[in-house]
């Protein structure tokens, strides 16, 4: 049949079937003699499964791999998925019914939680500290607090991001308000997983550029030009106060208790600093310059 009843037939429209064949996910659509499209049932079928995966949001990238290797791992997971989301839906219902019949506001804010630890951290910490949070830890956030571990790791967080006594340099200050205006990128679950395991087991050619310029990075800062440069004074000034400040004794240690993708990164990239820091006999000196 021709573009316009595969177009009928399916329900979708014939820019969108040009575009599916343009990035591959319908590679085999046979031309008659006359050069137009002919499309057989088998495309028509794959349409609708197209289809069906875009409106369930997957990416193209996942629709090419589901329909090369016919591999369902992702579709159980999206359903796994789904089918958490249909008992959290549930149970706020059942909260909401309860509330209507008790007026308890206690037990009902008992009952609800937050859809995910990014959406309380804005919402417990307004303005910018929450929007700095939610917009650089975001794809570390997109989970719910389901351990005590994590609900104490919470609460330490709140308590470090609440204290009054709190003074972050200006120009981290002026970086989190930079952050927070820029939309959070919506990074996958699979996304981190590659950027772990890439840190974790880095073939040896990207670990020797990596390595290489990190080399080249550490000799350029001997340059007393660069050294002194306000800038790089700045940035030494801004990692001494926030190591004072406790942000990394406190803060990421209890982020990593309290996202375990984020610790898993950490981990990662704490393992690759040591392996650059021992291969080019790099330390951090009492002024927090980089020396090699």
């Amino acid at each position: 049949m021709r573009i316009q009843e595969a177009a009928q037939a399916v329900g979708c429209t014939q820019r969108a079937i040009k575009f599916y064949e343009e990035k591959g996910l319908l590679p085999h659509v046979a031309r008659g003699e006359n050069g137009y499209r002919d499309y057989t049932d088998e495309d028509i079928r794959l349409l609708h499964e197209i289809q069906a995966y875009r409106k369930l949001g997957i990416c193209l990238a996942d629709i090419r791999a589901l329909l090369k290797e016919r591999d369902f791992t992702l579709l159980q997971r999206i359903l796994e998925e789904k089918r958490r989301e249909a008992a959290e839906h549930q149970h706020e219902i059942d909260a909401l019914e309860a509330y209507l019949t008790t007026l308890d506001c206690k037990a009902f804010d008992e009952m609800i939680d937050y859809s995910s630890l990014s959406q309380a951290m804005r919402d417990q910490l307004p303005g910018i500290f929450g929007r700095y949070l939610a917009a650089h830890f975001a794809p570390y956030l997109q989970i719910r607090m389901v351990t005590d571990e994590q609900r104490d790791a919470y609460r330490r967080i709140l308590a470090f991001w609440d204290d009054p006594h709190l003074r972050l340099p200006l120009l981290f200050r002026i970086s989190m308000f930079c952050l927070s205006l820029l939309p959070a990128g919506a990074i996958s679950a699979e996304q981190i997983d590659a950027q772990i395991q890439s840190m974790l087991h880095p073939t040896e050619e990207a670990y020797a550029k990596i390595r290489e310029q990190t080399r080249r990075t550490v000799l350029a800062r001997r340059n007393p030009l660069v050294r002194y440069a306000p800038g790089e004074i700045m940035k030494r000034q801004m990692m001494r106060r926030l190591k004072d400040c406790g942000y990394y004794d406190v803060f990421i240690p209890q982020m990593k208790r309290l996202s375990p993708s984020y610790r898993a990164y950490q981990d990662a990239l704490t393992a690759l600093n040591d392996r650059l820091c021992q291969d080019l006999g790099l330390h951090y000196d009492s002024n927090f310059n980089l020396v090699m």
